[in-house]
């Protein structure tokens, strides 16, 4: 599996190339009202629940901002009509460290997210023990999946987001870090 890391600068790269310290931000510093590069509205979003929450109910209303981490609704009629039945249901922000990868290598997808290198990852398996081991937390890794729908998770984006092929390191802990990588965790790909 190749995974590919597109860069700010071109002088990023020679941190993954030659070794270094890099940030690693939370989730919601990658959220923004408006969707654009690599920013989306709903980033961090936990949103879990056969039903959109935030969309018209007859039974509840969650006002802007709210959060709900677990709600139950179960054997609910409103004029005569069975309602869906919800089990820990869930809309809340979720906060959480995240590296994200892509496998798709392309001047496209660096000109959208408006990067300017980018390292082939050579050993997706050590370059994550070697960041948990920093963290002190163990990462969950894979790549995001994508649909229309409401539900949401740090895996499960918006199908708008899709064009980037994205694999991500995740660790439960939502306070930006710098962590070292080793020499020769990547190889430069190209610059733009």
């Amino acid at each position: 599996m190749s995974l590919y890391l597109y860069l700010n600068e071109h002088w990023h790269a020679d941190t993954w190339v030659n070794g270094g310290v890099i940030p690693i931000n939370p989730a919601s510093f990658y959220r923004r009202a408006e969707r654009g590069g690599i920013f989306t509205p709903d980033e961090n979003l936990i949103h879990r629940s056969p039903i959109d929450l935030m969309a018209p109910n007859p039974i509840f209303r969650i006002g802007p901002g709210g959060q709900i981490r677990s709600l139950y609704a179960i054997d609910n009629y409103v004029d005569g009509v069975r309602q869906t039945d919800l089990i820990n249901a869930a809309y809340y922000q979720e906060d959480g460290l995240i590296l994200s990868f892509s496998y798709r290598l392309t001047g496209i997808l660096a000109r959208k997210m408006k990067k300017k290198a980018c390292v082939k990852i050579l050993n997706i398996d050590s370059l994550k023990e070697h960041l948990d081991q920093q963290i002190g937390v163990k990462s969950e890794a894979g790549p995001c999946r994508y649909n229309e729908g409401h539900q949401r998770h740090h895996f499960l984006k918006s199908h708008l987001d899709m064009w980037q092929a994205e694999y991500r390191l995740f660790w439960p802990s939502s306070n930006k870090v710098e962590v070292s990588v080793q020499p020769g965790t990547a190889e430069l790909i190209c610059t733009w």
